[in-house]
């Protein structure tokens, strides 16, 4: 977080002093409660490290970018994009860069975890990240 409280790379405000990433751990805590959004579980990640780009290889964020997109516009189901991606990245693939090579960007989103996030209103909380993932989606475009 930067002096303001903000991400430096998705720009979400600080929750009751929570990071992103802080505020991204209590989100998958409560999926063990709601199973509906643990439904979501891939959407929830996906739209998280897509909006934090700068720990990923090109070659990872691709494959995340095109299981995203697939998920959302062609109901490519979890399981199948799961599949894909162990063919994609097993073994020695690396996905995330290495740490001095790592330059987060600031973009401006209109969605982050801020919104989905909510303290004390884990109710409704699967609707959230739906609507986070496809404002993302859009974005993308």
């Amino acid at each position: 977080m930067d002096s303001s409280g903000a991400c430096p790379e998705c720009g979400a405000p600080a929750v009751n002093g929570l990071s992103c990433w802080e505020q991204l751990g209590l989100l998958l805590a409560w999926e063990f409660d709601d199973p509906e959004l643990q439904a979501e579980h891939f959407l929830t990640v996906a739209a998280y490290n897509l909006q934090h780009p700068a720990q990923f290889t090109d070659e990872a964020l691709a494959g995340l970018r095109t299981a995203f997109v697939d998920r959302l516009d062609r109901s490519v189901a979890v399981q199948e994009l799961r599949r894909r991606a162990a063919r994609g990245f097993d073994g020695k693939t690396r996905v995330l860069r290495e740490a001095a090579a790592r330059r987060p960007v600031l973009r401006g989103w209109t969605t982050t975890i801020a919104n989905v996030y909510t303290p004390e209103r884990p109710v409704g909380a699967a609707d959230r990240v739906r609507a986070w993932a496809a404002a993302i989606r859009q974005e993308l475009d």
